[in-house]
């Protein structure tokens, strides 16, 4: 058979049938060879053909040609198909002997496929001190694909001591030859500051150096250096280009790159099926992040319907290929139940090879479970250390957590300045909730000095981010003017954004704006209707609040059982206030059937929690014998707890008293103290009732100007018994003008609402009789001292 060689004697290509055209240097003319007068070079040129032509039997043929005639490149090219099994079974022991004969005439390419084949095990035992020898024979020769292969060797540790600076040295030296996988790795070390001054712009020349010899990794690296902007003006769709030119190769890390672009719209028309396609192409080549993020794509219906059993078989194949995303992710499936059966259990064995991998979100999702007990026994120690790893790689999450635990004694020591610290650590890391308990730190001064204003500025940052909890604090904030200048309309402003987003508190706090018209104009009926989301989120002061809507029949119609029900609710959650509200409903018989031994019970337990209010009507209880055996200690007892407290009715309560020495020794200079402090609380009986002590002169100096003060301040908080008494001083010009007028106006006020004594004192007005005497202590006024709700 006669073959055809170019005559060219630079090209010396060869060719079974003779060309019109050299394919290779464009001569035309040809002279016709045997095979006898084939040399090795032509047979190994027949072969590289084949090769192209993907007749792999005939190229196997060509080489084994070249081969038996002991040239080396035909041995190499022999032995890379018995690795390959191109045109004949793999034989990878056969294709190493192959290397070694060939090697052994000093050719550096198959030196180096040895150092190969002994670095990974290729039909041969792996010996990384034999690769590295091997290697470093070829670099030594200037062999650019050796001084890669080195270069990999110490980045690795393989063989040698792992040296950064060393393999730098020798992927510069290769990139420099030309060799495109160097130059990309020598890009890679540039951009990241690996084993050389970190310079973005050299590092963008070299990937581009390899990207223009079709180096699929060098055109993504490109790519991704005009999508970040980094060494190079950003450009969207100059990195679209690029990865675009790397997936046309197959490169599975490009398609994943174009696909995201497709997905988000980047660089090009958002397109979730063309996404879908790419992610899919890397998929298919086993690439665990295309497994990923088609697991995604089916789990959030982008691009392909929704299927939470297709996300669970692509998270799983990413899973088990060691990829970290797709075993948290697993994990989560696992967790939710979604497209797998329910399993906390298997949900804890993903996140731990989540974790184990070192992916932050898997740390955290692992000490979740541990420290709520879920899939694996409760430890908070254990969940600590988890957040503390994800913490100490900058997760905002584990620094979150961290804190939290510093704050609470979650798992660690409480200590207040570490929970401060971690706090802010996450709050400059982006974390809106750190934000928010960071403002608490600062609100309170726990483990940071106390600073109103600090705290306004994180709420503000925390609230701006949408975080609930943060605006409903800047509201707080705002109402109460600390930090920042009282506004109620900004208060307002802040509780209507969280109470949208279905904060509880911020609900109530909202709901009481429009109850009380601050900020907002008054809307009763709207703060039934927050109050009530509150409430069906099981907020128990929500619970509270409605049931006393229902009970005053304000924003909705009046219903004691509706309001007793309510109460229950919020009772049933150790609701201290509810708790008494309950007592009163049995006291009274509202809502429910009258009974005061249940009402006793109801206060007792409010009291026991503190309840100002509970506190003081078990006193009244005990003072009165409602319900339990009279007792005035007890009573004393409890209303001072209460007045203590700073409740105004136990304050007026506690101060009888001492004036009737009930329960206490009798002390009017104490009796009269505790009125004070009533009448200072805006309190209209103990007001009346240090009024009456300065018209006696007991325990003050008699003053009937101060008796006035004090009964005008009942008399205009509506109490008939202040309107009486002060209507009494204008009839008979004590302290004040005399004013019959002004009497009988103030009687005619008291008997509206059925006092006793004033609609006695009109009737001797009408009738024109005089009054013998005003009634001393001791008379019908002492009843009205104390006791009263």
């Amino acid at each position: 058979m006669d073959f055809y060689r170019c005559e060219n004697p630079d090209c010396g290509f060869v060719a079974e049938e003779e060309p019109d055209v050299c394919p290779r240097c464009g001569g035309t003319f040809f002279t016709a060879v045997t095979e006898e007068e084939m040399t090795a070079s032509d047979w190994v040129s027949l072969g590289n053909q084949a090769v192209d032509e993907k007749r792999e039997t005939d190229a196997l043929a060509a080489y084994q040609r070249a081969a038996a005639m002991n040239d080396p490149l035909g041995l190499t090219n022999l032995g890379w198909c018995l690795e390959a099994g191109v045109g004949v079974p793999a034989d990878p022991k056969q294709a190493v002997m192959l290397y070694a004969q060939a090697a052994e005439q000093e050719y550096m390419p198959a030196l180096t496929n040895l150092g190969y084949c002994y670095t990974y095990g290729i039909g041969v035992e792996t010996d990384y001190d034999k690769a590295l020898k091997c290697f470093q024979r070829g670099a030594e020769q200037g062999f650019s694909r050796a001084q890669f292969l080195l270069a990999e060797a110490y980045r690795r540790g393989s063989g040698v001591e792992e040296n950064e600076e060393e393999a730098a040295k020798w992927y510069q030296s290769a990139a420099w030859l030309g060799y495109p996988g160097a130059q990309t790795e020598l890009g890679r070390c540039l951009e990241f500051g690996t084993g050389v001054e970190q310079d973005l712009e050299q590092a963008v020349k070299w990937y581009s150096a390899a990207a223009e010899q079709g180096n699929a990794p060098g055109m993504c690296c490109l790519g991704f250096m005009y999508e970040s902007g980094r060494g190079v003006e950003q450009n969207w769709e100059t990195a679209v280009e690029w990865y675009q030119k790397a997936s046309e190769k197959g490169y599975p890390r490009a398609l994943c790159n174009l696909a995201w672009c497709y997905e988000h719209g980047k660089g090009v028309k958002q397109d979730y099926a063309e996404a879908v396609r790419l992610y899919r192409t890397a998929a298919d080549q086993e690439y665990p992040r295309g497994q990923l993020c088609l697991g995604l794509c089916y789990e959030r219906g982008r691009g392909v319907p929704v299927d939470k059993a297709a996300a669970v078989d692509w998270y799983r194949k990413a899973a088990e290929q060691g990829d970290e995303d797709g075993a948290c992710c697993l994990g989560f499936m696992y967790e939710s139940g979604e497209g797998v059966a329910q399993s906390w259990e298997k949900a804890v064995e993903w996140y731990q090879k989540s974790a184990d991998a070192g992916l932050s979100r898997g740390m955290c999702n692992l000490a979740w479970c541990y420290e709520h007990g879920k899939g694996a026994e409760k430890n908070l120690e254990a969940s600590f250390v988890w957040y503390r790893k994800a913490a100490e790689q900058g997760d905002p999450r584990g620094m979150f957590s961290v804190a939290r635990a510093y704050d609470y004694g979650i798992g660690a020591a409480q200590d207040a300045v570490e929970a401060a610290k971690w706090y802010q650590k996450a709050s400059d890391a982006g974390s809106a909730p750190a934000s928010c308990d960071l403002g608490v730190c600062y609100e309170r001064g726990e483990g940071v000095p106390q600073s109103f204003e600090v705290a306004v500025e994180l709420y503000r940052k925390a609230a701006e981010m949408g975080n609930a909890p943060g605006q409903c604090n800047l509201g707080f904030m705002y109402e109460s003017g600390r930090g920042v200048e009282q506004d109620w309309e900004q208060a307002v402003k802040w509780y209507s954004a969280a109470a949208q987003q279905g904060f509880p508190r911020a609900q109530c706090n909202l709901a009481w704006c429009y109850e009380t018209g601050k900020g907002v104009e008054r809307n009763l009926t709207r703060a039934v209707h927050w109050y009530r989301k509150a409430a069906e989120q099981g907020e128990p002061r929500g619970m509270f609040c409605l049931g006393m809507c229902y009970k005053h029949g304000e924003g909705v119609e009046q219903d004691y059982a509706g309001a007793v029900q309510w109460f229950r609710k919020a009772a049933d959650r150790g609701y201290a206030r509810a708790l008494c509200s309950l007592g009163v409903a049995y006291e009274f018989g509202e809502g429910v059937e009258e009974d005061l031994e249940q009402a006793v019970d109801f206060y007792r337990w409010a009291a026991e929690k503190g309840d100002p209010a509970g506190q003081c009507n078990l006193a009244y209880m005990y003072e009165s014998g409602r319900g339990t055996q009279q007792n005035y200690g007890e009573a004393a007892r409890l209303y001072r707890l209460s007045a203590e407290a700073g409740y105004p009715r136990a304050m007026s309560n506690y101060g009888y008293c001492f004036e009737a020495g009930q329960g206490v020794a009798k002390d009017l200079s104490a009796a009269a103290g505790w009125y004070r402090k009533a009448a200072e609380a805006g309190d209209a009986s103990g007001a009346c009732n240090l009024g009456y002590l300065y018209e006696t002169g007991e325990g003050v100096k008699q003053s009937w100007d101060q008796a006035v003060l004090y009964y005008r301040q009942a008399a205009d908080l509506g109490q008939a018994r202040g309107q009486y008494l002060l209507g009494w001083c204008y009839e008979h010009g004590k302290g004040v003008a005399s004013s019959v007028a002004k009497a009988r106006e103030l009687y005619e006020a008291a008997a509206r609402q059925k006092y006793q004594h004033a609609v006695e004192a009109l009737e001797r007005l009408s009738s024109g009789k005089k009054e013998k005497r005003k009634p001393e202590k001791g008379g019908f006024l002492k009843g009205f001292f104390g006791g009263k709700k």
